[in-house]
């Protein structure tokens, strides 16, 4: 079986639904800063331990969140008008994407939860990441998304615990899915908005939906 980065068949595992923004006075904590950063030319060079609790990320770089890789020292800006991003050097194959110069990013910081938040549901929101990410918290895989311009949610609330916990992201420069943004546009890798966590209440509104007619009722 592919990977979900090569199966187009997988958009998401456990992401929760994509909704309008709801502004509300539940608590969050911003996960924005400095994360510890690990990066990889290839994508078969990528290592697999990079989200487990024991692993020492005392020598790996920087990377603010929010941030983008190509302006903080990590691959080559491209910008493009048509075409996908790898036209020079390799041919289409769709929906695979190519392994060289497939860069891979690994974050990892931790944060803490306060004791109130227990009994609340924590919700992780990252709000661009491109072209996927995949989210660890603990130790455990929590989820997986792409839709690169849109944001993820994910429900942490039985993988955090209070106190201090890790959360630990993998991100490819390239997916299955970038064979859909064929666009005018700076071709940036990383992080682009903000990523927090929202303890919200057990019962509440997350969504909302609005049908207007052509008389302006609705």
């Amino acid at each position: 079986a592919e990977e979900d980065w090569r199966n187009p068949a997988v958009n998401q595992r456990n992401r929760l639904p994509m909704t309008v923004t709801l502004k509300t006075d539940s608590p969050r904590i911003s996960l924005d800063g400095l994360w510890n950063f690990e990066w990889f030319e290839n994508a078969d060079q990528r290592t697999n331990d990079f989200y487990k609790l024991d692993l020492d990320d005392s020598g790996w770089g920087k990377m603010p969140v929010p941030g983008i890789w190509e302006l903080n020292g990590y691959g080559d800006p491209l910008y493009l008008s048509s075409g996908f991003p790898w036209r020079d050097r390799y041919k289409n194959n769709p929906p695979y994407p190519p392994i060289e110069h497939n860069h891979v990013g690994h974050y990892r910081r931790t944060f803490d939860v306060p004791a109130e938040w227990i009994g609340r549901d924590i919700i992780l929101s990252i709000g661009s990441a491109t072209s996927n990410v995949r989210v660890y918290v603990n130790g455990k895989e929590v989820g997986y998304s792409e839709d690169s311009k849109l944001q993820a949610d994910f429900d942490l609330t039985k993988f955090v615990k209070a106190g201090e916990n890790l959360i630990a992201l993998e991100m490819f420069r390239w997916c299955d899915g970038t064979y859909m943004e064929d666009q005018d546009f700076w071709r940036f890798c990383g992080i682009a908005r903000e990523t927090t966590l929202t303890a919200y209440p057990k019962a509440r509104i997350s969504d909302l939906h609005i049908l207007a007619g052509a008389d302006g009722a609705y």
